[in-house]
């Protein structure tokens, strides 16, 4: 199955023939499912039962409210909100409702539930962040092609935020929709989480079907230094190239074996840009930059190896810049490429795939 976000990624690069342009979406996600084959199958979930709505707010317990009445899911007054005196201790691998309490670098401060019918979920919660994401999962619609579009509100008012939410649980940050606009450290908030169509294939349905359940949670960015990492294991794998390594044009930067904090650089010559992956084996905060201008960073909070790759070329000629700030060198110039790392404990690896298919080569 094709991942949706993967394609709808991929839809921000304009001008490319279109034959080209589906040749190289199709070669991109090769190559993501190759990565993602390596990191492991993926954890199963079980759906709640119950058409009653469900409201939890981070203590150290959730927190069942009243069943409600037919239409409605906002809970009832005098819910728990999660302050910072009522944040538990991290435990590695807790749940809340259906959802992973720590994933990806956020913690699930709140999660609710609701009857598809109802259509809505709205959940309070104190903010301790800024950097929030949301996160859905709606089990039990009447096909597994059948997604339900919704749009988030706080505090009454849209936040610009809109969301599709299928029968498979994600906890996958979209970098898009953090800070959200109307929130400030210390305000206790409405979010709510409102269903406005729903499709089949990405046909539009001219009902919202009322089989299935919303699940909705708001996840706050935690800092790395207090996210409860998983065991280390007894002995670490090196990392493997992925797809992209085999290519013409790719080239292969290894962490020093002595040192996997040190920073790592290599020259070469712009052609129209450059498509970056870091394959890290260990937990840690991951920088890639050309002539200083960051292109891929991110967090890793595992030991499964999974890659973390650019969305969009740095640069594709007639498709544009995905990075302004490196729109005016030209090809043929030389460029540094830095990989940093910080909280890394073992080895990594980045690929650097030109745009110009060339020689392939390592470094």
């Amino acid at each position: 199955m094709i991942d949706l976000r993967e394609l709808m990624e991929e839809r921000s690069a304009q001008g490319a023939p279109a034959r080209d342009r589906l040749e190289e979406i199709q070669r991109r996600i090769r190559v993501r499912r190759r990565r993602r084959a390596a990191v492991g199958a993926a954890t199963a979930v079980a759906a709640l039962a119950g058409a009653g709505a469900f409201v939890a707010v981070l203590g150290d317990q959730p927190t069942r409210s009243a069943p409600f009445a037919s239409g409605s899911a906002t809970p009832s007054a005098g819910q728990p909100t999660a302050g910072p005196s009522a944040v538990p201790s991290p435990v590695a691998g807790r749940k809340v409702g259906p959802f992973a309490e720590y994933a990806r670098g956020y913690r699930v401060v709140a999660a609710g539930r609701a009857p598809v019918s109802a259509k809505k979920v709205q959940l309070t919660w104190t903010v301790t962040s800024t950097d929030v994401q949301f996160f859905s999962y709606c089990p039990g619609l009447p096909d597994k092609h059948v997604s339900l579009d919704a749009e988030i509100a706080i505090n009454g008012d849209p936040t610009g935020v809109f969301m599709n939410c299928i029968s498979e649980l994600h906890q996958d940050p979209i970098r898009s929709e953090a800070p959200v606009s109307g929130l400030n450290v210390g305000d206790t908030v409405t979010v709510t989480y409102t269903v406005t169509g729903a499709q089949d294939n990405g046909r539009r349905l001219g009902t919202i079907p009322t089989r299935g359940t919303l699940h909705f949670a708001v996840a706050e960015k935690v800092p790395f230094t207090a996210y409860p990492l998983p065991s280390r294991p007894a002995a670490l794998k090196p990392p493997k190239p992925d797809g992209m390594a085999d290519e013409a044009g790719t080239k292969v930067l290894h962490s020093d074996p002595a040192d996997p904090n040190r920073t790592v650089s290599i020259t070469l010559p712009w052609y129209q840009g450059y498509e970056v992956t870091l394959i890290p084996q260990t937990p840690g905060i991951y920088r890639v930059s050309i002539n200083g201008v960051s292109v891929l960073d991110g967090e890793v909070h595992d030991y499964a190896g999974g890659g973390l790759n650019a969305t969009c070329q740095v640069a594709r000629g007639e498709q544009g810049t995905c990075v302004p700030a490196l729109r005016s060198v030209k090809d043929g110039e030389n460029v540094r490429v830095d990989v940093t790392a910080q909280h890394a404990t073992g080895p990594w690896l980045t690929e650097v795939r030109s745009q110009r298919q060339g020689s392939a080569g390592h470094g």
